[in-house]
């Protein structure tokens, strides 16, 4: 029993740090990517359709902007000289979509903590 226990606070205290920071990358570009393996599915996750496109000489993307935020407050912040205010205004909105959802994680695991803290 108690094994559990340390091995679920283990994985709470990974998943805190990883609420810790906050990356937001927008990429501008077109990925083509071919089906993969003998049963021809083409990969249909996020990192499996970037590990995909890493070294991939057809896929041409370019980074407009990428915003770092750290639980502690500071920003870190990159926009390319070319970034139309749209993908701006776009990337902005991303931002504030993964603040409000690392701050409902945050709430969660707040509540956990709660109710634990009444047994």
């Amino acid at each position: 029993m108690m094994g559990k226990f340390k091995e679920a606070m283990e994985t709470m205290a990974a998943g805190i740090k990883d609420l810790s920071k906050l990356d937001v990358v927008t990429f501008e570009g077109s990925v083509t990517l071919k089906s993969e393996g003998a049963d021809g599915v083409a990969p249909l996750t996020f990192a499996k359709v970037m590990s995909s496109a890493m070294g991939n000489p057809e896929v041409a993307v370019k980074v407009l902007a990428s915003t770092q935020t750290s639980i502690d407050g500071d920003i870190v912040a990159f926009y390319d000289t070319d970034i139309t205010e749209a993908q701006r205004l776009v990337h902005a909105e991303l931002v504030l979509a993964g603040a409000a959802s690392r701050a409902a994680s945050i709430e969660f695991v707040k509540s956990i903590f709660d109710d634990i803290s009444e047994f």
